[in-house]
């Protein structure tokens, strides 16, 4: 039998915080989306004073303060990079990793050993290199691993269903909207025939999921019931576009402000695609505005030959942002979309080629590996780091402990 794990960092955006911020370390905090809009990562002590996920910041800010809980701006780019350190310990503990979300991976586990000792080991090892907690939930089946995963949290942080008696006792005690992929319309129709618990889904009839949940559902029963059927992949699936949007720190009412986001965002986008070996065969340009107390936008599009280079793609979006630009209108958000992405195959050479194609790759190869090893935008081409009023506001941001020379943590 094959043995899935599934590993999850626990609260992960706080967890990246406490380790370059060990006070932090059994108190309430909190992590504040783009603008500190909303609470996107809680701890367990947040948790525990009510504070929902996704919940506006400023409804709950009297209860932060009366609480002393640590609100922080996020910041994407040091979590992203605790993920990549996370990932490449995973890498050394099992042949087959798939990354589901940032903070989240599927393993597939080598039939020999020990899956327990195994899984302790890695959760060991994650923490001593990275500093981050996880949790690792073992299962013949996806959905079983996912469901360990989430229950390993207060059993010791590792919990295993291979066992019948283990699934069957977790399963009779979930309720159904607790099962990854079970929305709550989807527990509402399930409730109507009865199954009101994990258990209670995994035993209804096949032909009456097929006809309530759809073949999805279906599937899912079946994982549930220890059958290994949704597919396991460690390449992720093509994309089908890329997007980079923001919302402003504050209103943007002039054209060169606006043009300057979207140049920043067309490079981001396009350093995106050619990290994925991809080129734009379309772009898109949308912006938003409030009016009248209503939320407004508007978008335009544009067909390009084919590209990933990085002045074709900010001329482009610029050009877009002057057609949507109008005075007096004051912008709330913007973002570049990439469409229409095939594969980016290394170029023939012409027969008269000077070799600027040749010169132009090398330099977006050098800014790419720059910006990457010391954090994005450490390099940008000229233009978009100029009139950065749409910059969205971080007043509360950490430092990028380990991707800028001059956040690096000093030891003394």
């Amino acid at each position: 039998m094959s043995v899935l794990a599934l590993v999850d960092c626990n609260n992960f955006f706080v967890s990246c915080e406490r380790v370059f911020r060990p006070g932090l370390e059994r108190r309430p905090v909190v992590v504040l989306s783009s603008n500190d809009g909303c609470v996107i990562s809680r701890s367990e002590e947040a948790k525990a004073l009510g504070i929902g996920m996704g919940v506006p910041f400023f409804e709950v800010r009297a209860l932060c303060v009366e609480n002393r809980v640590e609100a922080i701006s996020a910041n994407h780019e040091l979590y992203a990079d605790l993920s990549r350190r996370v990932a490449a310990v995973l890498r050394r503990h099992a042949p087959d990793v798939e990354g589901y979300s940032i903070d989240e991976s599927f393993l597939t586990f080598p039939p020999d050993g020990d899956p327990l000792a195994r899984a302790r080991a890695l959760r060991a090892e994650v923490a001593r290199w990275t500093g981050v907690p996880v949790s690792v939930g073992l299962g013949p089946s996806k959905a079983l691993a996912k469901l360990a995963s989430d229950k390993a949290k207060k059993a010791g942080g590792v919990l295993s269903l291979l066992e019948a008696g283990a699934r069957e006792r977790v399963l009779a005690a979930t309720p159904v909207e607790q099962v990854w992929g079970i929305a709550r319309r989807s527990a509402e129709r399930l409730a109507a025939h009865g199954a009101r618990t994990a258990a209670d889904f995994a035993a209804l009839d096949d032909a009456l999921l097929r006809k309530t949940l759809g073949v999805g559902g279906l599937r899912l029963a079946q994982e549930l019931r220890g059958l290994s059927v949704l597919a396991h992949s460690s390449v992720a699936p093509p994309r089908q576009s890329v997007t980079v949007s923001r919302s402003f720190g504050r209103a943007v009412g002039a054209l060169g402000s606006l043009e300057s986001a979207a140049a920043a965002f067309a490079a981001r986008a396009a350093e995106r695609a050619r990290r994925h070996g991809l080129r734009a065969g379309a772009l898109s340009v949308f912006v938003g505005w409030r009016e009248d107390g209503r939320v407004l936008s508007d978008a335009l599009s544009e067909r390009l030959p084919p590209t990933d280079r990085t002045p074709d793609l900010v001329r482009a979006a610029k050009a877009l942002i002057g057609r949507l630009f109008v005075e007096g209108r004051s912008y709330r958000k913007a973002g570049v979309v990439l469409g229409a992405l095939e594969a980016a195959e290394t170029p023939q050479a012409e027969l008269f080629d000077d070799g600027a194609e040749r010169r132009a790759r090398r330099l977006e190869k050098t800014v790419d590996g720059l910006n990457a090893a010391l954090g994005p935008g450490t390099l940008s081409f000229g233009g978009d780091r100029l009139a950065r009023a749409w910059a969205p506001r971080s007043e509360r941001r950490s430092p990028c402990w380990t991707t800028r020379w001059e956040d690096l943590p000093r030891v003394r």
